[in-house]
């Protein structure tokens, strides 16, 4: 456990939070002192997520959304205010990747990318905003290396997480009168379940990502979803007071190299 305390009384909100980047985060943030809102269409995995936090001494409960369901954003703006008065946090983490060329891509690919990886943070921040003033609670919005570096196969991918750019900064000047900021964190390639957990060997192919060279990042491996937990807690905290509408890069030098 971190020995850092900067979210002692503070609650916080992580979509897609029970693995990956998420889950990391989560178990972050109820480290450093947070309760933290475990937000999930995956009940299972987000309750062992919720159940390894309070293993841990950490305070922690699960939120079903969908993020596809603009109606289910909705229902989940209104069930965190029934808990809570107030929101310091809110982690729009959750995101789907899909590939197809150009000449491929369709409707099928077009809608759920954009639905859950721009649409959704978006509806999500409207839905918890009152909440948010409040706090004031800061926003993270994740985007990718993607909205950077051109990708063969990833267009649509890449143009949703090139979205939440824009999204961050309207949200930092709308916001910023409440006391609020928000900022964009953009990983690089990250070993989480996305990559690994449909192998047919899933403890094989972490080991594999784990141990994977990548040359053309000056730092020449893959990321762990604990780094990037730790630039999103690090943001939300007032150490990172005088940030705003910023884009960070967790990526290995990737973007820069």
């Amino acid at each position: 456990m971190t020995a850092m305390r900067r979210f002692e009384h503070k609650t916080m909100l992580v979509t897609g939070a029970a693995m990956g980047i998420g889950g990391a985060t989560a178990r972050r943030l109820a480290d450093e002192g947070a309760a933290v809102i475990v937000a999930d269409c995956n009940e299972e995995a987000a309750q062992r997520k919720v159940s390894e936090i309070l293993g841990s001494g950490g305070e922690a409960w699960f939120q079903h959304v969908d993020l596809a369901s603009p109606s289910s954003i909705d229902h989940m703006g209104r069930a965190v205010a029934d808990r809570v008065p107030c929101l310091h946090g809110l982690v729009n983490n959750a995101g789907i990747l899909q590939t197809a060329s150009i000449a491929e891509t369709g409707d099928s690919d077009w809608e759920p990318q954009m639905t859950i990886n721009l649409r959704a943070p978006a509806l999500c921040t409207k839905a918890l905003l009152p909440l948010l003033k409040k706090g004031p609670g800061h926003i993270i919005n994740l985007s990718s290396e993607g909205a950077f570096i051109a990708h063969e196969n990833r267009w649509v991918y890449t143009a949703s997480k090139a979205g939440i750019l824009a999204l961050t900064r309207n949200m930092a000047r709308e916001f910023v009168g409440y006391g609020m900021r928000a900022n964009t964190v953009a990983p690089g390639w990250t070993v989480t379940e996305m990559h690994f957990l449909e192998s047919e060997d899933p403890a094989a192919e972490k080991a594999r990502l784990e141990s994977l060279e990548r040359q053309e990042s000056v730092i020449p491996r893959l990321a762990r979803p604990e780094e990037i937990a730790a630039v999103i807690a690090f943001l939300l905290s007032d150490d990172a007071s005088y940030m705003t509408a910023s884009i960070v890069h967790v990526d290995g030098g990737r973007v820069t190299s």
